[in-house]
Protein backbone atom coordinates (compact mmCIF):
# COMPACT_ATOMS: atom_id res chain seq x y z
CA UNK A 1 0.00 0.00 0.00
CA UNK A 2 1.02 3.18 -0.65
CA UNK A 3 1.49 5.65 2.25
CA UNK A 4 3.03 8.77 0.75
CA UNK A 5 0.02 9.09 -1.56
CA UNK A 6 -3.05 10.58 -1.07
CA UNK A 7 -6.21 9.58 0.24
CA UNK A 8 -9.83 9.30 -0.38
CA UNK A 9 -12.76 10.35 1.87
CA UNK A 10 -15.62 8.76 1.69
CA UNK A 11 -19.05 10.31 2.83
CA UNK A 12 -22.21 9.37 2.92
CA UNK A 13 -25.64 10.57 5.11
CA UNK A 14 -27.84 7.71 6.03
CA UNK A 15 -31.12 7.87 8.14
CA UNK A 16 -30.39 6.90 11.89
CA UNK A 17 -31.89 3.39 11.31
CA UNK A 18 -29.87 2.69 8.80
CA UNK A 19 -26.93 3.63 10.51
CA UNK A 20 -25.48 0.16 11.99
CA UNK A 21 -26.11 -1.48 8.38
CA UNK A 22 -23.97 1.61 6.20
CA UNK A 23 -21.33 1.31 9.20
CA UNK A 24 -21.24 -2.24 8.36
CA UNK A 25 -20.58 -1.37 4.88
CA UNK A 26 -18.03 0.90 5.16
CA UNK A 27 -16.13 -0.54 7.91
CA UNK A 28 -15.76 -3.83 5.38
CA UNK A 29 -13.69 -1.67 2.92
CA UNK A 30 -12.63 1.30 4.98
CA UNK A 31 -8.74 1.44 5.83
CA UNK A 32 -8.43 -1.10 8.96
CA UNK A 33 -12.22 -1.09 9.27
CA UNK A 34 -12.14 2.45 10.65
CA UNK A 35 -15.77 4.56 10.20
CA UNK A 36 -16.60 7.89 11.72
CA UNK A 37 -19.97 8.36 12.70
CA UNK A 38 -21.53 11.85 13.20
CA UNK A 39 -24.62 12.13 14.32
CA UNK A 40 -27.09 15.28 14.23
CA UNK A 41 -27.89 16.76 17.87
CA UNK A 42 -30.20 19.14 18.69
CA UNK A 43 -30.19 21.68 22.00
CA UNK A 44 -31.61 19.13 24.69
CA UNK A 45 -34.61 20.77 26.71
CA UNK A 46 -32.08 21.92 29.84
CA UNK A 47 -30.83 24.31 27.01
CA UNK A 48 -27.40 23.28 28.27
CA UNK A 49 -26.21 20.36 26.24
CA UNK A 50 -27.02 18.25 23.25
CA UNK A 51 -28.91 15.30 22.70
CA UNK A 52 -29.37 13.16 19.63
CA UNK A 53 -32.07 14.26 16.95
CA UNK A 54 -33.33 11.31 15.47
CA UNK A 55 -35.29 13.49 12.70
CA UNK A 56 -31.90 14.60 10.87
CA UNK A 57 -29.85 11.72 9.07
CA UNK A 58 -25.89 11.29 10.71
CA UNK A 59 -23.04 11.34 8.70
CA UNK A 60 -20.84 8.65 8.02
CA UNK A 61 -17.26 8.77 7.08
CA UNK A 62 -14.36 6.19 6.03
CA UNK A 63 -10.89 6.64 4.51
CA UNK A 64 -9.46 4.39 1.67
CA UNK A 65 -5.53 5.01 0.14
CA UNK A 66 -5.89 6.43 -3.51
CA UNK A 67 -4.37 3.46 -5.28
CA UNK A 68 -5.03 0.56 -8.04
CA UNK A 69 -7.71 -0.79 -5.98
CA UNK A 70 -9.30 2.60 -4.67
CA UNK A 71 -11.96 2.52 -7.82
CA UNK A 72 -12.93 -0.92 -7.39
CA UNK A 73 -13.46 -0.10 -3.52
CA UNK A 74 -15.88 2.50 -4.19
CA UNK A 75 -18.14 0.38 -6.73
CA UNK A 76 -18.01 -1.85 -3.90
CA UNK A 77 -19.40 0.39 -1.47
CA UNK A 78 -21.51 2.33 -4.37
CA UNK A 79 -23.45 -1.20 -5.29
CA UNK A 80 -23.66 -2.32 -1.50
CA UNK A 81 -25.18 1.43 -0.19
CA UNK A 82 -27.80 1.23 -3.49
CA UNK A 83 -29.12 -2.02 -2.22
CA UNK A 84 -29.63 -0.75 1.30
CA UNK A 85 -31.15 2.36 -0.03
CA UNK A 86 -33.73 0.04 -1.15
CA UNK A 87 -34.72 0.04 2.65
CA UNK A 88 -33.87 3.01 4.36
CA UNK A 89 -33.23 6.54 3.42
CA UNK A 90 -30.02 6.59 2.42
CA UNK A 91 -27.87 9.48 0.42
CA UNK A 92 -25.16 9.23 -2.41
CA UNK A 93 -21.53 8.55 -1.95
CA UNK A 94 -19.85 11.26 -1.88
CA UNK A 95 -15.85 10.83 -2.73
CA UNK A 96 -12.90 13.65 -1.81
CA UNK A 97 -9.05 13.00 -2.46
CA UNK A 98 -6.90 14.08 0.74
CA UNK A 99 -3.09 14.41 1.23
CA UNK A 100 -2.00 12.05 4.14
CA UNK A 101 -1.97 15.41 6.30
CA UNK A 102 -5.04 16.24 5.12
CA UNK A 103 -6.45 12.95 6.27
CA UNK A 104 -5.32 13.28 9.35
CA UNK A 105 -6.59 16.35 10.36
CA UNK A 106 -10.23 15.36 8.84
CA UNK A 107 -9.87 12.16 11.01
CA UNK A 108 -9.52 14.63 13.91
CA UNK A 109 -12.52 16.71 13.02
CA UNK A 110 -15.36 13.56 13.55
CA UNK A 111 -13.60 11.91 16.34
CA UNK A 112 -15.71 11.68 19.33
CA UNK A 113 -15.09 10.91 23.08
CA UNK A 114 -16.55 7.62 23.54
CA UNK A 115 -17.44 5.45 26.05
CA UNK A 116 -16.97 1.85 25.89
CA UNK A 117 -17.96 -0.86 28.87
CA UNK A 118 -18.58 0.11 32.26
CA UNK A 119 -15.24 2.31 33.08
CA UNK A 120 -13.40 2.63 29.53
CA UNK A 121 -13.34 6.10 28.15
CA UNK A 122 -11.78 6.78 24.69
CA UNK A 123 -10.20 10.48 24.62
CA UNK A 124 -8.97 12.11 21.63
CA UNK A 125 -5.65 13.24 22.28
CA UNK A 126 -6.61 16.84 21.44
CA UNK A 127 -9.37 17.26 23.36
CA UNK A 128 -10.38 18.35 27.05
CA UNK A 129 -12.05 16.02 29.28
CA UNK A 130 -12.72 15.73 33.21
CA UNK A 131 -13.16 12.08 33.94
CA UNK A 132 -16.54 10.73 36.33
CA UNK A 133 -15.21 9.26 39.49
CA UNK A 134 -14.15 5.65 38.55
CA UNK A 135 -14.00 6.31 34.69
CA UNK A 136 -10.31 5.12 33.05
CA UNK A 137 -9.82 7.20 30.04
CA UNK A 138 -7.81 6.18 27.61
CA UNK A 139 -5.93 9.33 25.35
CA UNK A 140 -5.45 8.31 21.63
CA UNK A 141 -4.37 9.85 18.28
CA UNK A 142 -5.22 7.06 15.71
CA UNK A 143 -3.27 8.57 13.38
CA UNK A 144 -3.43 6.49 9.94
CA UNK A 145 -3.13 3.33 11.90
CA UNK A 146 -6.96 3.78 13.17
CA UNK A 147 -7.66 1.57 15.71
CA UNK A 148 -9.99 4.59 17.15
CA UNK A 149 -12.46 2.33 19.54
CA UNK A 150 -15.13 3.00 17.21
CA UNK A 151 -15.32 0.04 14.96
CA UNK A 152 -17.44 -2.82 16.89
CA UNK A 153 -14.51 -5.13 17.07
CA UNK A 154 -12.30 -3.16 19.27
CA UNK A 155 -15.45 -2.34 21.43
CA UNK A 156 -16.00 -5.89 21.89
CA UNK A 157 -11.85 -6.60 22.68
CA UNK A 158 -12.41 -3.67 25.40
CA UNK A 159 -15.69 -5.01 26.24
CA UNK A 160 -14.04 -8.55 27.07
CA UNK A 161 -10.57 -6.50 28.94
CA UNK A 162 -13.25 -5.08 31.46
CA UNK A 163 -14.83 -8.69 31.92
CA UNK A 164 -11.74 -10.72 32.03
CA UNK A 165 -8.65 -8.89 32.36
CA UNK A 166 -7.18 -9.72 36.34
CA UNK A 167 -4.24 -7.73 37.66
CA UNK A 168 -0.72 -8.81 37.36
CA UNK A 169 -2.06 -11.00 33.87
CA UNK A 170 0.90 -10.56 31.11
CA UNK A 171 -0.98 -9.42 28.23
CA UNK A 172 -0.03 -9.63 24.31
CA UNK A 173 -1.85 -7.33 22.21
CA UNK A 174 -1.71 -8.92 18.50
CA UNK A 175 -2.19 -6.35 15.45
CA UNK A 176 -1.92 -3.85 17.90
CA UNK A 177 -2.92 -0.52 15.52
CA UNK A 178 -2.57 2.37 17.12
CA UNK A 179 -2.16 0.56 20.86
CA UNK A 180 -5.27 0.72 21.97
CA UNK A 181 -6.06 -2.21 23.64
CA UNK A 182 -2.49 -2.63 24.92
CA UNK A 183 -2.96 1.07 26.79
CA UNK A 184 -6.59 -0.49 28.39
CA UNK A 185 -5.46 -3.57 29.68
CA UNK A 186 -2.57 -1.32 31.23
CA UNK A 187 -5.08 1.03 32.41
CA UNK A 188 -6.85 -1.72 34.02
CA UNK A 189 -4.15 -2.86 36.06
CA UNK A 190 -2.30 -6.12 34.10
CA UNK A 191 1.05 -6.83 34.18
CA UNK A 192 3.69 -6.65 31.45
CA UNK A 193 2.45 -5.81 28.25
CA UNK A 194 3.44 -6.88 24.34
CA UNK A 195 2.12 -4.99 21.88
CA UNK A 196 2.86 -6.20 18.44
CA UNK A 197 1.95 -5.02 14.91
CA UNK A 198 3.65 -5.87 11.34
CA UNK A 199 3.23 -2.33 10.33
CA UNK A 200 6.11 -0.01 10.74
CA UNK A 201 3.17 2.84 10.49
CA UNK A 202 1.35 1.66 13.13
CA UNK A 203 4.09 0.73 15.71
CA UNK A 204 4.95 4.51 15.27
CA UNK A 205 1.70 5.00 16.02
CA UNK A 206 1.19 2.87 18.92
CA UNK A 207 4.98 3.94 20.81
CA UNK A 208 3.41 7.70 20.68
CA UNK A 209 0.43 6.49 22.32
CA UNK A 210 1.84 4.38 25.14
CA UNK A 211 3.87 7.05 25.97
CA UNK A 212 1.14 10.06 25.36
CA UNK A 213 -0.77 7.71 28.19
CA UNK A 214 2.38 7.51 30.26
CA UNK A 215 2.99 3.50 30.02
CA UNK A 216 6.26 3.70 28.61
CA UNK A 217 7.65 1.13 31.08
CA UNK A 218 4.54 -1.00 31.19
CA UNK A 219 3.55 -1.39 27.31
CA UNK A 220 6.43 -2.47 24.90
CA UNK A 221 5.86 -1.35 21.17
CA UNK A 222 7.59 -4.02 18.84
CA UNK A 223 7.07 -4.59 14.40
CA UNK A 224 6.36 -7.85 14.24
CA UNK A 225 4.17 -10.98 14.96
CA UNK A 226 3.29 -14.03 16.98
CA UNK A 227 6.28 -16.59 16.69
CA UNK A 228 7.56 -19.71 18.27
CA UNK A 229 9.06 -19.36 21.66
CA UNK A 230 6.94 -16.26 22.00
CA UNK A 231 5.26 -15.76 25.60
CA UNK A 232 3.93 -17.07 28.06
CA UNK A 233 1.05 -14.76 28.11
CA UNK A 234 -2.11 -15.21 30.62
CA UNK A 235 -3.89 -12.94 27.94
CA UNK A 236 -3.66 -12.64 24.00
CA UNK A 237 -5.68 -10.19 22.20
CA UNK A 238 -6.26 -10.72 18.38
CA UNK A 239 -8.59 -8.37 16.87
CA UNK A 240 -7.31 -9.08 13.31
CA UNK A 241 -9.10 -11.34 10.53
CA UNK A 242 -11.40 -14.33 10.38
CA UNK A 243 -8.24 -16.39 8.19
CA UNK A 244 -5.69 -15.22 10.00
CA UNK A 245 -7.02 -15.99 13.63
CA UNK A 246 -7.71 -19.74 11.61
CA UNK A 247 -4.11 -19.43 10.44
CA UNK A 248 -2.37 -18.35 13.53
CA UNK A 249 -4.66 -20.68 15.98
CA UNK A 250 -1.91 -23.29 16.57
CA UNK A 251 0.79 -20.45 17.34
CA UNK A 252 -1.46 -18.88 19.37
CA UNK A 253 -2.51 -21.66 21.64
CA UNK A 254 0.97 -22.12 22.22
CA UNK A 255 2.03 -18.89 23.43
CA UNK A 256 -0.95 -18.96 26.18
CA UNK A 257 -0.22 -20.37 29.35
CA UNK A 258 -2.00 -22.83 31.40
CA UNK A 259 -5.15 -21.69 31.69
CA UNK A 260 -4.66 -18.47 30.12
CA UNK A 261 -6.96 -16.41 27.62
CA UNK A 262 -7.44 -15.88 24.04
CA UNK A 263 -10.08 -13.04 22.93
CA UNK A 264 -10.09 -12.95 19.19
CA UNK A 265 -12.30 -10.76 17.47
CA UNK A 266 -12.34 -8.95 13.83
CA UNK A 267 -14.91 -12.35 13.22
CA UNK A 268 -18.67 -11.75 11.43
CA UNK A 269 -21.01 -13.86 12.74
CA UNK A 270 -20.90 -15.90 9.45
CA UNK A 271 -17.00 -16.85 10.39
CA UNK A 272 -17.41 -17.42 13.94
CA UNK A 273 -18.09 -21.57 13.59
CA UNK A 274 -15.06 -22.18 10.87
CA UNK A 275 -12.69 -20.13 13.51
CA UNK A 276 -14.16 -21.35 17.00
CA UNK A 277 -13.11 -25.20 15.33
CA UNK A 278 -9.79 -24.55 14.79
CA UNK A 279 -8.95 -22.65 17.79
CA UNK A 280 -11.01 -25.99 19.78
CA UNK A 281 -8.89 -28.02 16.52
CA UNK A 282 -5.62 -26.03 18.63
CA UNK A 283 -6.61 -27.27 22.00
CA UNK A 284 -8.51 -24.35 23.69
CA UNK A 285 -11.70 -24.38 25.07
CA UNK A 286 -14.53 -21.94 25.28
CA UNK A 287 -15.14 -19.88 28.04
CA UNK A 288 -17.85 -20.74 30.07
CA UNK A 289 -20.39 -18.68 31.48
CA UNK A 290 -21.51 -17.09 28.33
CA UNK A 291 -25.14 -17.09 28.31
CA UNK A 292 -26.12 -20.17 26.16
CA UNK A 293 -22.11 -20.45 25.29
CA UNK A 294 -22.68 -17.40 22.71
CA UNK A 295 -19.97 -15.27 21.98
CA UNK A 296 -19.63 -11.21 22.75
CA UNK A 297 -21.94 -9.99 19.90
CA UNK A 298 -21.79 -6.10 18.35
CA UNK A 299 -24.12 -6.08 15.33
CA UNK A 300 -22.56 -8.58 12.94
CA UNK A 301 -19.39 -8.88 15.02
CA UNK A 302 -18.02 -11.47 17.53
CA UNK A 303 -15.70 -11.67 19.89
CA UNK A 304 -14.52 -15.34 20.71
CA UNK A 305 -12.95 -16.18 24.22
CA UNK A 306 -11.10 -19.64 24.61
CA UNK A 307 -8.91 -21.03 27.40
CA UNK A 308 -5.68 -22.93 27.24
CA UNK A 309 -6.71 -25.99 29.33
CA UNK A 310 -4.50 -26.25 32.59
CA UNK A 311 -3.87 -23.91 35.34
CA UNK A 312 -6.41 -21.95 37.77
CA UNK A 313 -9.50 -21.43 35.42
Amino acid sequence: MDRTGAWLELRVEADPEAVEAVCEVLSRHGYQGGVVVEEARRPADNGLSLEPDPGRPAVLYTYIPRDTHAAQTVRKIEMALSLLGQLRPIGPLRVRTLTEEDWGQAWKAYYPVLQVGQRLVVVPAWKRFRPSPGQIVLRLDPGPAFGTGLHPTTQLCLRALERFLRPGMRVLDLGTGSGILAIAAARLGSGPVLALDHDPVAVQAARRNVRRNRLGRRVQVQEGTIGAGLGPFDLILANLLARTIQELAGRLAAALSPGGLLVASGILVEQAGEVQAALQAAGLAAVEGQPDGLPLREGDWVALVHRRPGGEE
